[in-house]
């Protein structure tokens, strides 16, 4: 029979209990609420349709307004969009993550009002074209 043991408390630092309890409280999944999933496929779906709109635009001979967007096309073509909004919603995962329920909403909806208004600009400049 195999007997196990564990170690004793002095070998393990305190810095490193206190660590892995703060990453398992990150683990921990974060209640997901009715209004959270509405914002969350808003700003997926209006992620989804500003990197469309955006290629869409570029490809026609528009400009991209947003300066860092334009250094990322430069830098890394027309990927570099999807890169940019990407970064941009991994951000958005981690302050949600971190923040309080209200705070975190709001952070939410911010970005969600955002994305709508840049597609809502994009849609209404294609359609000049």
């Amino acid at each position: 029979m195999i007997e196990f043991r564990t170690l004793p408390e002095r070998v393990v630092p305190t810095w490193f209990q206190d660590g892995l309890a703060t990453f398992e409280a990150f683990l921990e999944p974060r209640p997901l609420f009715e209004a959270d999933v509405v914002l969350w496929t808003v700003v997926l779906v209006g992620s989804a349709l500003d990197v469309v709109t955006t290629m869409v635009g570029t490809a026609a001979g528009l400009p991209e307004g947003n300066a860092v967007a334009r250094a990322f096309m430069t830098t890394y073509g027309t990927p570099g969009i999807g890169a940019l909004k990407l970064v941009a919603l991994v951000a958005l995962v981690i302050a949600w993550h971190y923040l309080a329920e209200q705070s975190a909403r709001l952070v939410l909806g911010g970005f969600a009002i955002v994305t709508l208004v840049v597609v809502g600009l994009n849609t209404v400049t294609l359609a000049g074209l």
